[in-house]
């Protein structure tokens, strides 16, 4: 079952990093801290930030909540495991994360973060179409800037009302594989075979590249290439975390000559 950790703002990784060496792994599945991909724009150019989801909050898979409270007990600045209830002549009670956030959470969430969507415009600046983790969300929308490319989303999230951000991405901006192979999907790209049709990357696991456009001078260790596709699998650690990230090989250059 999932529970949430709350810490102070800002000690989230600290407090993840702590806990992974203080508490035997039997006792839990999994921990990590959500994230979201938050756009920027930089001189009319879009670029993609990690970012907390929960500023303060820690979620861990675990059958085990009293072996993991003891184990955040000595923790320095621990502050509470969330859904702890105290009855009278009776152990602590330990409440999990309710089924309903559990589903709106896995809704949103792909590998501990929540990826832009892609939204489409009318000529009327509606959103015609949106796809990603806004799609289920869209009526809970209560702001959106679409060119500053964030959407505001209120839900009921561990038993209150909270504004979500979620980033957002257009056709003007740089290429996401996972986009526009839905968009191909629906119809909304077409002609991409004969781009496809050459094997040779030039670009081999091992070697480090960038995505100036997408991600600004950070530099990514490519893990997998994928030549019939000519997309590149990579990872990045962010906040004591790995993420998986994809990239098409047009699109990366590689900065080997650097090191």
């Amino acid at each position: 079952m999932w529970y949430v950790i709350q810490v102070r703002t800002g000690e989230e990784q600290k407090t993840k990093l702590m806990l992974d060496e203080r508490l035997d792994h039997e006792y839990y599945k999994d921990c990590f801290i959500p994230l979201y991909e938050s756009v920027r724009r930089r001189k009319d150019r879009c670029l993609i930030m990690i970012r907390r989801l929960f500023p303060g909050y820690i979620f861990i898979d675990t059958d085990y909540p009293v072996e993991v409270h003891k184990a955040l007990k000595k923790i320095p600045d621990f502050t509470s495991l969330l859904g702890i209830r105290d009855e009278p002549d009776k152990e602590k009670v330990f409440v999990p994360v309710s089924s309903e956030d559990e589903e709106f959470l896995d809704s949103i969430l792909e590998n501990g973060i929540m990826r832009v969507s892609y939204v489409h415009l009318s000529k009327t600046n509606q959103i015609d179409q949106v796809f990603g983790p806004l799609e289920k969300y869209r009526k809970y929308i209560t702001k959106m800037e679409y060119r500053h490319r964030y959407a505001v989303v209120e839900a009921e999230i561990f038993g209150k009302a909270r504004k979500l951000n979620f980033g957002l991405w257009g056709d003007a901006d740089p290429r996401l594989p996972w986009i526009e192979e839905i968009k191909a999907r629906h119809n909304y790209v077409s002609g991409n075979e004969d781009r496809r049709k050459d094997n040779n990357t030039g670009i081999y696991p091992g070697d480090r590249i960038t995505y100036q456009e997408l991600y600004g001078d950070r530099i990514f260790t490519v893990d997998q290439v994928d030549p019939s596709r000519r997309i590149i699998r990579t990872t990045v650690e962010m906040f004591g975390c790995v993420r998986k990230i994809e990239m098409y090989v047009d699109d990366v250059r590689v900065v080997n000559d650097a090191m």
